[in-house]
């Protein structure tokens, strides 16, 4: 192999040693992948599942134990464990109560409801 060649299949050792990436485009990047990992809400739940949905969340209302909320933010499911504090008919949403603080999730969002 001449020297010609060699310079030719050297594949990126040239820029081998200047490897850097400016913050705006690590950031860049970051928002492209978490992007790709984002998953799309679930569709319309079929009436067996808004049955058990209601029920769980009623009894857990009337009784006040915890449960597990499944439940999708940002494109991505999320699963956190309070109490069930009220439930806003008009509004189609529930208060879930955690340790610190209170949160109004609406119903349309909630994947899956389960006692813990």
């Amino acid at each position: 192999m001449g020297k010609e060649e060699w310079y030719i299949h050297r594949g990126n050792l040239l820029w081998e040693g200047s490897r850097m990436m400016l913050p705006e485009h690590k950031q860049a990047w970051i928002e492209l992948q978490r992007q790709e990992e984002d998953v799309p809400l679930h569709g319309e739940l079929d009436d067996d599942e808004w049955r058990e949905l209601g029920a769980t969340i009623m009894d857990a209302l009337n009784h006040t134990y915890e449960v597990t909320v499944t439940y999708w933010d940002h494109g991505r499911y999320r699963q956190k464990i309070g109490t069930i504090d009220k439930l806003d008919e008009w509004n189609k949403r529930i208060k879930i109560a955690f340790p610190d603080r209170c949160e109004w999730l609406p119903l349309r969002i909630i994947k899956h409801v389960s006692p813990v």
